[in-house]
């Protein structure tokens, strides 16, 4: 008998972004992929290299869904791949402390304009 859904359950589903956000990504999935292939040219110093060989895997498709305009879902590797890159992400680039020095920038300049319109 043949399999009524050979994708195994996965549905294609469109990437709804703005242009503006396909660039960024596209930027670091890339970076990423390059610094996952780069580590795979000598796996006796990874901790895992089935690790990153597997998001190594997810970058190339997330890169070709935004391709695309579609992914197919579910992905758990490529989840789990993002979900650990975003917060490699936000603490190699201070997230938290950009956030926190832009509300209080902005905190005060909404102050000082309020105090200017009286």
């Amino acid at each position: 008998m043949a399999n009524e859904n050979p994708t195994g359950d996965e549905q294609a589903v469109p990437v709804d972004l703005p242009p503006e956000h396909i660039a960024i990504l596209r930027e670091r999935l890339t970076d990423w992929l390059e610094g996952a292939r780069k580590d795979l040219r000598t796996p006796e110093q990874l901790e895992d290299p089935g690790q990153t060989r597997r998001e190594a895997q997810a970058y190339e498709r997330l890169l070709v869904g935004l391709t695309l305009g579609q992914f197919f879902l579910p992905d758990e590797e490529a989840r789990e791949a993002i979900d650990a890159a975003s917060k490699g992400y936000d603490e190699e680039s201070g997230y938290a402390e950009v956030v926190a020095n832009h509300d209080a920038l902005h905190g005060l300049l909404a102050l000082l304009s309020e105090e200017g319109e009286q």
